[in-house]
């Protein structure tokens, strides 16, 4: 797919006299998934031969290009101007921040970390064994760095719900062993063998999450399961 293509189809489609916001509607279900593969969130005609595309990132500095008028969120293309050299769309969208792919807030619904045995803690305290515990993994593409809000929802009413924040920087990805969280009084941060829900929140960049468990049991932990599953967005 590339922007030659989509202004080949706007011409297919204006030679069927349609009107421009239906238009609008046919491109953005033809070429929605592409376009965001692109850092596009939407595109609209403003006219027969004007089209706006509305950018999921801010304009650092825009090189001056024909028939392409830069704003600070959105660009206007004159369609006339870049029919020869549609991939001058592609070059000009260089000009602004990407934030990332994925979304603002993800849930993880299943969370529960079993507590280790009075032997698995004697274990780990000398350095052996691999025990209960979870993770999370998160992923952040975008050109910016973003503070991450992490939400630990108790189904048990008499817990009161706790939260932390952290940092993940641009083009970086985190790794958080959730049973080594601490609090500021340098207590673990989540209890054990109770059932939660995780939520996570970034303030500044899309990011991607990913939830982590591995369970242990049996004598002296022979038996060890492993989970992990992709967290659930609202986007």
């Amino acid at each position: 797919m590339t922007f030659g293509h989509l202004l080949t189809t706007i011409e297919e489609y204006k030679l069927q006299d349609i009107s421009l916001e239906n238009l609008t509607t046919l491109l953005n279900d033809a070429f929605g998934d592409w376009l965001s593969s692109q850092g596009i969130s939407h595109l609209m005609m403003l006219g027969d031969n004007t089209l706006c595309l509305n950018v999921r990132g801010e304009l650092k500095q825009a090189n001056p290009t024909k028939g392409i008028d830069f704003r600070s969120r959105f660009l206007v293309v004159s369609l006339d101007a870049v029919t020869e050299e549609p991939e001058a769309i592609a070059e000009a969208l260089k000009s602004y921040t990407s934030e990332g792919d994925g979304a603002y807030v993800w849930v993880i619904p299943d969370g529960y970390m079993a507590a280790l045995t009075p032997a698995e803690k004697e274990w780990e305290q000398h350095g052996g064994g691999y025990f209960s515990h979870e993770s999370i993994c998160i992923s952040n593409t975008a050109d910016i760095d973003t503070r991450c809000l992490l939400e630990v929802l108790y189904e048990d009413t008499t817990l009161e719900n706790v939260s932390c924040e952290f940092d993940v920087p641009a083009h970086r990805s985190v790794h958080y062993r959730l049973d080594k969280l601490q609090d500021e009084n340098g207590e673990l941060l989540i209890a054990k063998d109770a059932p939660v829900s995780y939520k996570i929140t970034s303030r500044d960049a899309r990011i991607v999450v990913q939830g982590s468990r591995i369970l242990t049991s049996g004598e002296n932990s022979i038996f060890a399961s492993f989970g992990t599953v992709m967290a659930w967005c609202p986007q």
